[in-house]
C-alpha cells in the first residue's frame, strides 16, 4: 500500500505525490496499479476562503443518500486528456445521470468544501485517465489517502497513440473516442446488471453486451 502524508500550517498545506512507473495489469478496461519505490514531490498550495458557488450548489444537489458514483478525471490538456475529459462528461450527464456525478478535480484536490466531499461519501470512485501518468487518481491520494478508485485508462480503451495537441485531431473523432470510453465505463462499472437483464433496453446495452 502507498501512503500519501499530509502536513498542514496557517497558510499552506503541502502533500506528497507519488511519482514514478509502475507495472499494469488490465481487467477490461480497470487498470490496477502496483508501485514499485516510494518516491515523493512535494507542493504547497495556498489556501482560498472563497468558494465557487456554482460548483459547490452543485456538489450539494448530487450529496444523495444513497451516494452517487463520483466520476473524476485527468483533465490533462494533451488529446489523450481531452478524450477523457470528454469520457466522464458522457457518463455524468448523459449516459448515467442518476447513478453517477462528476468531480472537478481542481476543487476537489485544491479545497476540502463539496467536491472533495462527494468523494469521500462515494461508495466507488471512478477515475477516467488519459494515459500511464494517471494524474486524476495521484492528485486525489494526496489529500484522501484512504483514496481506493477504479482506475480506467482512456487510451487503452480507444487504443491509439494521440498526438499532444487536441487541434491534430478532428473534433468528430473525440466523439467517437469519448463515447466508447464512456460505454465501456458504464457497462462496466455503473450499470452492468441492468445490461445483462435486458441487453435490448437501449443502444448501450445492445452494443456492449454482457460477455466478459
Amino acid at each position: 500500500m502507498v501512503f500519501f502524508h499530509v502536513f498542514e500550517n496557517i497558510k499552506h498545506f503541502q502533500f506528497f505525490l507519488k511519482s514514478g512507473s509502475g507495472v499494469y495489469s488490465i481487467h477490461r478496461p480497470t487498470v490496477y496499479l502496483v508501485m514499485r519505490d516510494m518516491d515523493y514531490e512535494t507542493a504547497k498550495i495556498a489556501r482560498v476562503t472563497g468558494k465557487c458557488p456554482a460548483c459547490e450548489d452543485y456538489a450539494e444537489i448530487n450529496s444523495t443518500s444513497p451516494p452517487k458514483i463520483a466520476v473524476m478525471a485527468c483533465e490533462g490538456a494533451c488529446a489523450r486528456g481531452e478524450v477523457a475529459r470528454r469520457a466522464a462528461n458522457l457518463i455524468a450527464h448523459r449516459l448515467a445521470r442518476d447513478e453517477t456525478v462528476r468531480i472537478c478535480l481542481g476543487g476537489a484536490f485544491t479545497k476540502d468544501t463539496g467536491q472533495r466531499n462527494l468523494i469521500r461519501r462515494a461508495e466507488k470512485v471512478i477515475a477516467i485517465e488519459g494515459c500511464f501518468i494517471n494524474c486524476s487518481s495521484r492528485m486525489m491520494a494526496g489529500v484522501i489517502p484512504e483514496l481506493s478508485p477504479e482506475i480506467v485508462r482512456a487510451d487503452l480503451i480507444y487504443n491509439l497513440d494521440l498526438p499532444f495537441g487536441i487541434d491534430e485531431v478532428p473534433d468528430e473523432m473525440f466523439t467517437v473516442y469519448a463515447y466508447k470510453v464512456a460505454q465501456q465505463v458504464v457497462k462496466d462499472l455503473v450499470k452492468p446488471a441492468a445490461c445483462c437483464d435486458d441487453p435490448g433496453r437501449d443502444s448501450l446495452c445492445a452494443s456492449s453486451g454482457c460477455g466478459p
